[in-house]
C-alpha cells in the first residue's frame, strides 16, 4: 500500500497533467490519493469577480476530487500568480506537513527542472515541492512537533515541455474519468475557451463561429483537444492514450543495499 499525493498550483492542473494516473492509483491499486492547491485561482477568469471566482473554483475542485476518488482536495489559498512573493520556505513547510500528515509515499508535482515553464506559480510550486521531499524525514524541516519526520521515496514529475520524462502511463481506460473530473472546473475551462477566442482574434483568426457556443459544445470541444494530445503522448509507447512523467526515486536504502527495493506501478520505458 503507498499513499499518492499531488501537488499543484491551480485547480485543473492535476487534471490536465496526471488525472489519468491518479485515478489507476486509486481504482486498481486501491492507494489513497490526496491533493493539494498552493493558491486560490482568483486570476483563472476573464470574466468574473475575484469574489466569485475563489469560492467556485473550490468547488469545482472537490467536485473533481470526487470523481477521481480522492480522500481530500485540501487548499493553500495563496493569492494566484503571486507564489513567488511568498518566502519558498513557508510553502515548503506546508508542503512537507501534509506529506507527513498523510504518510505519502508517491508525490506527483510540476518539474522543477524542465525548461520551457511560463507560470511563476508553476515553478515555485515545482521547486518547493522538490525541496519538501528531500527535507520531509529531516525533523528540522517543517513546522516543529506537528507530525514526525516522513521518507517519500518516489515522485512523478509532470511538464508542458518533459526532458529526461520515460515514464508513460496508459490511461487508455482511465481517460474517460480524467477528462470528467477536468470538465467539472467550469471556470478554467471558460478561461480555456476565452483564450482561445482571444489567440484568434489577435492572429487575424476567424473563429466568431465558437463566440456563442453553448456549455456541452464547448466541453466536447476541449475533450477532443484532450484526447488529441494524450493521443500522442501515447505514440510512443504505443498506447492510446497516455500521461508522460520524469520518474525519480529518493533516499539511500537501494545503493546501500545493492538491489532494487522501491518498485514503481508504472516504471520507465525504454526509448
Amino acid at each position: 500500500m503507498k499513499t499518492v499525493l499531488v501537488v499543484v498550483a491551480h485547480g485543473d492542473d492535476m487534471e490536465f497533467m496526471c488525472a489519468g494516473t491518479v485515478y489507476r492509483w486509486v481504482k486498481e491499486y486501491n492507494f489513497p490519493a490526496y491533493e493539494l492547491i498552493l493558491t486560490d485561482n482568483r486570476k483563472g477568469t476573464y470574466t468574473l469577480k475575484e469574489s466569485e471566482i475563489i469560492g467556485k473554483s473550490k468547488e469545482e475542485a472537490i467536485e473533481a476530487g470526487k470523481v477521481l476518488g480522492l480522500k481530500e482536495v485540501r487548499f493553500g489559498n495563496f493569492i494566484d500568480g503571486e507564489l513567488e512573493d511568498i518566502p519558498k520556505k513557508h510553502i515548503r513547510n506546508i508542503v512537507i506537513d501534509m506529506i507527513r500528515e498523510v504518510k505519502a509515499n508517491i508525490v506527483l508535482s510540476w518539474d522543477p527542472f524542465a525548461a520551457g515553464e511560463d507560470h511563476p506559480d508553476h515553478r515555485v510550486t515545482a521547486m518547493a515541492t522538490y525541496e519538501a521531499i528531500s527535507f520531509s524525514s529531516n525533523p528540522n524541516f517543517g513546522t516543529p512537533g506537528l507530525y514526525p519526520p516522513h521518507f517519500v521515496s518516489e515522485a512523478y514529475w509532470f511538464a508542458k515541455k518533459p526532458e529526461n520524462a520515460f515514464t508513460f502511463v496508459d490511461i487508455t481506460e482511465s481517460i474517460d474519468k480524467k477528462i470528467e473530473a477536468l470538465l467539472k472546473h467550469e471556470t478554467q475551462m471558460e478561461l480555456t475557451f476565452d483564450s482561445l477566442k482571444l489567440e484568434a482574434e489577435t492572429l487575424g483568426i476567424d473563429l466568431s463561429g465558437l463566440a456563442n457556443v453553448d456549455r456541452d459544445t464547448r466541453n466536447q470541444i476541449i475533450a477532443n483537444a484532450v484526447k488529441d494530445y494524450t493521443a500522442e503522448k501515447g505514440k510512443v509507447p504505443g498506447y492510446k492514450h497516455a500521461e508522460q512523467f520524469r520518474y525519480e526515486k529518493f533516499g539511500m536504502i537501494e545503493m546501500v543495499l545493492g538491489q532494487e527495493i522501491i518498485k514503481p506501478e508504472f516504471p520507465p520505458i525504454n526509448v
